[in-house]
């Protein structure tokens, strides 16, 4: 049983937005040098704010360039299937689809 039809059982409370709670919520980072958090404890309750917790966490820890270089290895892979679907298009044409089908296109289940 959920807590009052909650995501997953999980009890939602806005008290985790208070300015008291300002150091650790919506922030990987911990006091402990290079300790950092994941999943729903980074960001926000439930399944979909783990996952973006976890993004959040590695994004920390990867930097700005890390995290752009994750990105396009994601589109990467996206437009070397798109090319392997294909292989009459170009390989500009396949990145900028893949752009295109990451930024439009719901997730699959």
């Amino acid at each position: 049983a959920s807590y009052h039809a909650a995501s997953y059982g999980t009890k939602c409370d806005t008290n985790i937005f208070n300015r008291l709670n300002d150091k650790w919520t919506t922030n990987p980072r911990t006091s402990i040098p290079n300790l950092y958090m994941a999943g729903s404890d980074a960001f926000l309750p439930a399944v979909c704010g783990a996952m973006y917790g976890g993004i959040l966490s590695a994004a920390s820890i990867l930097g700005y360039g890390g995290s752009l270089r994750l990105a396009f290895a994601f589109l990467s892979e996206f437009a070397h299937d798109l090319l392997e679907e294909n292989p009459k298009m170009g390989r500009v044409a396949a990145y900028l689809m893949a752009i295109k089908n990451f930024i439009t296109e719901p997730v699959a289940n």
